[in-house]
């Protein structure tokens, strides 16, 4: 523990006191001390370094880390590489049992929970397979229940592992982008997920994070940064620790302004390019703002879009890290925010800021300059503000004859001043096209949208979809329910709306077999399906009239059954049934000798 230098000189005034007087101020200290190294205990919560092992047999090298920003979430657990191949073994970090089994087309795709005695939870996800009795228990129970989608939870002890033991294999399932391992240290209690680095995960990174850009923005109507409406981002020059600002190192500012930051981290022996995990803004040798990664809840993840600047990220793909904490955000990762994110300079003062951002393994980069505080000139013009207020903590309707829109509290990030535009429909259109507000607007929650159906395309309810069109008119199907004219559904985004019919069936393509083939010399039955708008909805196979079990790459519209009991020696009868969002359904069936 650190004592200051003016302990000596009380410890000696102390000693001075008559002897009862001294025993009660011993009392005191003591206490004092103790409730100072228990609240450094607690403040710095240390998490086992020696308990879990490796859950791979090879040096660990990363393309995910911890709370990476991603599309609408934060990154859950690191990403480990497997050169490019599926199958590799791997190894239980430490005794436990497998709580969770859950097998889907998307997300994790194959993955498997194991609960630990010391209260925490490992997941491994985009699995290929499981040790051979989770398998069968698996396999007996998407039986059961007819689906290959499961997510099923076990008793402890029903399915345990042991430290060191191979019980899964690396794969590509689910929506993984290619082969790799998702793994994540989880609290048992809480489900939040922590950053797998901190319980001492042999991952090598001696590179320090690299900052690509930084922006300062004014906030307010007479804010101006470097006499300018909007935002400056000076351009960069070094870097590590020696980040500055390529034309001078003093950025004038009139009114409020707020930071950004766009960087990434790289680990050894990888060339991707990842999350930061910590940010910290000082001025004058004073935090200003902290944000660190070090673990968080599923429940605030998409908080993501109130953190980042989520217009710039709408247009370029870009993420940067913003200071400004919009005021419906809930994100527990602000470790300590001044102003809401917002400085204040006083006319005529110049402050030094510094930045500094650190990766999972604390490697540091910085960047410092020097801000100068001018007057603040009130002769600006005000924008003028269109639309009708939005309050983000109250209930929100906007009608018109062909629209309908509910959005409820809490669903905004801050109050918006909503627009809307109707345009024409398109020629593939049941529908006008529908501007709801801004895409480059972030919406928290799911919100009601109900657009009219033009009359003519009424008769065919059953066959209609909401769309959201991008700015190049690709649609992207989110589904609906049709009653009295309007077609309903709930949406989590702003953008351009409109209706589209689906009448076109799913598509199916034999990969491996045809009427009356003989299949004595494969192992599997194999197909590729597809629909051109509304999506897959269901898919349901059969073997002489027997439910079988069909593995679904959604990524890949593959679909594999595996040899097992259900093929008899002779003839067999396949069926395969594939039906869209909007019903359309198409089947498949072939005779097969065995």
């Amino acid at each position: 523990m650190y004592f200051s230098k003016q302990w000596p000189p009380i410890l000696s005034c102390c000693l001075s006191l008559p002897p009862q007087r001294f025993i009660c101020m011993k009392i005191f200290i003591l206490s004092l001390l103790l409730l100072l190294s228990g609240g450094i205990v607690c403040s710095q919560k240390l998490y086992p370094r020696d308990y879990f092992r490796s859950p791979m047999d090879f040096p660990l090298t990363l393309s995910g880390t911890f709370a990476e920003l991603r599309p609408n979430h934060f990154h859950s657990g690191i990403d480990i590489k497997t050169g490019g191949v599926e199958g590799k073994p791997v190894y239980a970090c430490a005794d436990g049992y497998v709580s969770r089994i859950k097998i889907s087309p998307y997300g994790f795709g194959k993955a498997l929970y194991v609960v630990h005695p010391n209260g925490y939870t490992t997941v491994y996800g985009h699995l290929s397979g499981f040790r051979s009795d989770i398998t069968t228990y698996a396999k007996l129970r998407q039986y059961e229940l007819e689906s290959f989608d499961v997510d099923l939870f076990l008793k402890p002890g029903q399915l345990t592992v042991k430290k060191g033991e191979v019980f899964c294999y690396t794969g590509n399932s689910g929506s993984s982008m290619g082969p790799h391992l998702h793994f994540e240290i989880r609290d048992s209690n809480t489900e939040e997920p922590i950053d797998p680095l901190l319980f001492g995960m042999p991952v090598k990174d001696f590179i320090r994070p690299t900052l690509k850009g930084f922006r300062i923005y004014a906030e307010g109507e007479n804010s101006m940064v470097n006499d300018r409406r909007g935002s400056a981002e000076p351009l960069l020059a070094g870097w590590g620790e020696g980040y500055h600002f390529r034309l001078g190192d003093t950025v004038t500012v009139a009114g409020g302004v707020s930071f950004g930051l766009l960087a990434w981290d790289q680990l050894n022996g990888a060339s991707n390019k990842n999350g930061i995990n910590r940010l910290t803004l000082t001025i004058d040798s004073t935090i200003f703002f902290n944000f660190i990664a070090r673990r968080f809840s599923f429940s605030e993840t998409r908080y993501l879009n109130a953190l980042i600047d989520y217009a710039e990220y709408h247009k370029t793909g870009q993420r940067y890290i913003r200071t400004r904490k919009l005021p419906n955000s809930k994100l527990s990762l602000y470790d300590k925010i001044e102003s809401e994110g917002i400085f204040y300079p006083e006319a005529g003062k110049t402050y030094n800021i510094k930045v500094e951002l650190a990766d999972g393994s604390d490697n540091i980069s910085i960047l410092k300059f020097n801000l100068r505080g001018e007057p603040v000139s009130h002769t600006l013009d005000s924008p003028v503000l269109k639309g009708q207020l939005f309050n983000y903590q109250t209930l929100n309707r906007f009608t018109t004859p062909h629209l309908r829109i509910t959005i409820p509290e809490n669903c905004l990030y801050e109050n918006i001043y909503f627009e809307y535009n109707a345009g024409d429909a398109l020629k593939t259109t049941c529908a006008p096209i529908h501007t709801i507000h801004s895409a480059t607007t972030p919406v928290h929650n799911f919100y009601e949208l109900s657009i009219r159906v033009d009359s003519v395309w009424r008769a065919y309810k059953d066959k209609l979809t909401l769309v959201r069109l991008s700015s190049k008119n690709k649609p992207t199907a989110v589904g609906g329910t049709y009653e009295n004219g309007f077609l309903s559904g709930r949406v989590r985004d702003f953008g351009r709306y409109t209706i589209m019919a689906d009448t076109i069936n799913p598509t199916i393509k034999s990969r491996n077999i045809y009427d009356q083939k003989k299949i004595t010399a494969q192992s599997t039955i194999e197909f590729t399906i597809s629909d051109d708008l509304s999506g897959i909805k269901s898919y349901r196979a059969t073997l002489n009239g027997e439910w079988i079990l069909m593995d679904y790459d959604a990524k890949k519209g593959l679909l594999t059954y595996d040899f097992d009991h259900l093929l008899r020696p002779g003839a067999n009868k396949f069926e395969l049934v594939v039906m869209d969002g909007c019903l359309n359904t198409t089947s498949y069936q072939a005779t097969v000798l065995y």
